[in-house]
Formats: C-alpha cells, sequence, structure tokens
C-alpha cells in the first residue's frame, strides 16, 4: 500500500498544477480548433478515385495522432517534481513515506504515465463528441488517414484510437523522465524542465526516422517501413527503460557521495 499512496500522491501533484490544466485546455481547444478548419477539406485515398471528404473517424483518428507534438513542452508540463524534492530536502521524507528510494521513483514514473494517459483520454473522447458532430462517422475510408491499422481503422476505429493513445501516454512519460535525468545529475527544477524540452526539440532535428521521437510519437502518419505498432512500443519502453535506469543509477550515486 505504500507504492499505492506514493503513486496517488504524485498522480495529484502533477494533475492539480494549474500548468497542467492549462496545458489540457490548450490542447484541447486546439484539436476542436483543427478539426472544425478541416472538416470540409478532401483528402484521396487509395483505390478510390479523385478525393473524398473527412469523415468524423477520419478527422478523430488525425488529432490523436497531432496530440504528440504538444510533447515538446512536456517536461514543462509534468517534470520537474524529481528536482524540486531534492532541492527542497523533501526527498528523505517521501522516500521514508514511500518506504524505499525505487518506490518513491517508480511513483513518479507511473504518475507520469497515468497522469499523461488519463488526460489524453479525456481529450479524445472530448475530440470524438466534436468529431461526430462535425462530419459523419463514416469509418468506410478511414484508413486514407493512417499508413498502418488500415483495416482497423475502416473496422474499429474507436479500438485504434484509444489504443494509440494509450502508446501516446507512454511517450508522454518517456519525454517527461528526461526531466528526472537532468534532475538526477544535478540540474534544479527549471534547467531540468527547459533542458528536457530543448533536447527533446534537438532529438527530433538531429535522430533518423526509426529512433527519432518526433516520428515516434506521431505514430500513425509515420509512413515507413519500421513505422509499426510494436516497434512504436518497443521504441518507447525502451527509451523509458533506459532513462529510468540512468537516473535510478544517478540517485544512487549521488546518495553515496
Amino acid at each position: 500500500m505504500r507504492g499505492f499512496g506514493a503513486l496517488r500522491h504524485e498522480i495529484v501533484r502533477l494533475m492539480t498544477r494549474r500548468r497542467f490544466v492549462l496545458a489540457g485546455l490548450v490542447m484541447l481547444l486546439a484539436g476542436i480548433s483543427s478539426m472544425a478548419v478541416r472538416h470540409d477539406g478532401l483528402v484521396s485515398a487509395p483505390g478510390i478515385g479523385g478525393f473524398i471528404r473527412n469523415s468524423g473517424s477520419m478527422l478523430w483518428l488525425t488529432e490523436i495522432d497531432g496530440a504528440g507534438t504538444f510533447f515538446l513542452a512536456w517536461p514543462l508540463v509534468i517534470g520537474g517534481t524529481l528536482a524540486e524534492d531534492l532541492d527542497s530536502g523533501l526527498a528523505s521524507l517521501l522516500i521514508t513515506r514511500a518506504g524505499s528510494r525505487w518506490r518513491w521513483f517508480g511513483a513518479k514514473l507511473g504518475a507520469a504515465y497515468v497522469s499523461s494517459t488519463l488526460l489524453l483520454l479525456l481529450l479524445a473522447v472530448v475530440w470524438l463528441a466534436v468529431a461526430v458532430f462535425l462530419a459523419p462517422w463514416d469509418p468506410t475510408n478511414a484508413g486514407a488517414v493512417v499508413p498502418w491499422g488500415k483495416e482497423l481503422a475502416s473496422s474499429a476505429p474507436l479500438a485504434l484510437g484509444f489504443a494509440v493513445v494509450l502508446v501516446l501516454g507512454l511517450a508522454a512519460a518517456a519525454t517527461s523522465a528526461t526531466s528526472m535525468l537532468l534532475a538526477a545529475l544535478g540540474a534544479g527544477r527549471t534547467v531540468s524542465q527547459v533542458g528536457a524540452s530543448v533536447a527533446y526539440l534537438a532529438f527530433m532535428f538531429m535522430l533518423p526516422g526509426a529512433v527519432n521521437p518526433g516520428e515516434r510519437a506521431r505514430m500513425l502518419s509515420s509512413f515507413a517501413e519500421w513505422a509499426t505498432p510494436a516497434t512504436t512500443v518497443g521504441y518507447w519502453v525502451a527509451v523509458l527503460g533506459m532513462t529510468a535506469a540512468a537516473t535510478y543509477a544517478l540517485l544512487r550515486v549521488r546518495e553515496n557521495r
């Protein structure tokens, strides 16, 4: 129960931040505006001559995919808590309450995933309602807006969309975990948050597609042989795992000094 209590504390800590609520509102309005602009647009579909109008399912899937763009600023939204705990001395108290350093640190990783995923799920539900209002849901040609999962997009677009949300939550947690790594290296709250966002931006421009976080965060619109559901999930699990392992090791080194 100690671990659950630590996780609950971190989730509440993140989700009651004003910047978390503000980020959610910005993403919500940006998504609604984007769908409103695109709902009369035309897209080409393989096997269909000419162009077809965007359906509600196409608008919705495209908007979910676009949510990955906001991860550039995600360390500013949910990052910085590890640096806060270390700088303020709160870490010792929280570790004692959690029962171990690993539970304390694991709660931060878990909270990053849960809070991000819950927000994305809420946005997805609201965007779904808006998409249905703006255009007929008809998923017949929804496969036109995704490079993989074409059959699933046409037969079960809701299942595809919400599955992508779960993966995006993992991507958000991995992105924000970079701020924890910088904090373990000695960076303060602001530096760890800004530094993580700058690093994410640099990786987006410097790394090739298969290991590019920006490409992997926009999984539905990545047209490449390596852009499959399995490799995308594996990529974010690997990034989160390596970042977490490095951060925990640095924390132990810091503790033993």
